[in-house]
């Protein structure tokens, strides 16, 4: 079998040469994300969990997440469509490492999860989408530690019906 492998890279340095770029960046970025505390398997989990409490549980254990005035969530009060939310969420915590947005009654909780480089703001705008009224909240993780937000929006028009799936 190896010698069968052998003569394929030896017939194309090309592939050869894909194969090793392949291996380093593997070799690369394996330490950075077990480096990041958090396994790619957590987070796969985190967006398959069905609450809200799953899902925090999952990305942060048991820690009491507290709630914080410098988080910032600015998104419309009343949504008449919940397929297509505009939110922003900004913080005045100096270094942030990663900014979640749960939102408490969708059917699959976890809507995102931003990785921020050291030298990023703390500071993302998306869109979103909503099943029904209920709690958005921001968790953002700092140097100083992890904190909440929460903001209540109504939707008159629900957008993530997976009642058929």
């Amino acid at each position: 079998m190896l010698d069968k492998a052998s003569n394929v890279l030896a017939k194309s340095p090309r592939f050869a040469r894909r194969a090793l770029f392949a291996m380093m960046g593997s070799i690369i970025v394996m330490p950075l994300v077990r480096a990041a505390g958090l396994s790619v398997s957590r987070l796969a989990q985190a967006f398959k969990d069905k609450s809200s409490e799953e899902v925090m549980r999952t990305l942060y254990g048991d820690a009491e997440i507290p709630l914080s005035d410098a988080i910032r969530i600015t998104m419309t009060d009343l949504a008449e469509d919940g397929t297509v939310v505009p939110i922003k969420i900004e913080t005045k915590f100096k270094i942030v490492s990663a900014i979640s947005i749960i939102a408490v009654e969708n059917p699959i909780p976890l809507i995102a999860k931003f990785s921020l480089g050291k030298v990023a703001r703390g500071f993302i705008a998306t869109r979103i989408k909503l099943v029904k009224t209920g709690d958005v909240v921001a968790v953002v993780e700092t140097t100083e530690g992890v904190f909440q937000a929460r903001k209540k929006i109504e939707i008159t028009v629900g957008g993530c019906d997976v009642s058929d799936r």
